[in-house]
């Protein structure tokens, strides 16, 4: 059984929030479960605390992955456009809105599925 540092996705009070975990994983490399409380950054010297950061970066990598009742399963992140509502986007970008093709003054939502 492993770990490593994963972004899990917390949902209180109808909002999202992302926090880093570690997340252990069973003998068929699917993860089974996670520390109660997001990790922290600490170590006894400037070495293991770089080691540590560098781990984390590394999890960004990784698909999100819902904490609570629907762990393990992955959260995807869809931008809405708020000026023309399509929700079908991963990351913002330009696109025909409102009137015509926008590359700026494009405000943007976050769906969490």
């Amino acid at each position: 059984m492993g770990w490593n540092h994963r972004i899990l996705a917390h949902e209180h009070n109808g909002e999202v929030y992302l926090q880093i975990h570690e997340v252990y994983y069973n003998e068929n490399n699917i993860p089974d479960s996670y520390t109660e409380r997001a990790v922290s950054i600490g170590g006894e010297d400037l070495k293991s605390i770089t080691w540590t950061l560098n781990k984390m970066l590394e999890c960004r990598t990784k698909p999100i992955l819902w904490a609570g009742e629907n762990f393990p399963n992955e959260c995807k992140i869809k931008y809405t456009c708020d000026l023309c509502g399509r929700d079908t986007f991963d990351k913002p970008s330009p696109h025909r809105c409102s009137g015509g093709f926008r590359k700026r003054g494009l405000r943007w939502s976050l769906n969490y599925r």
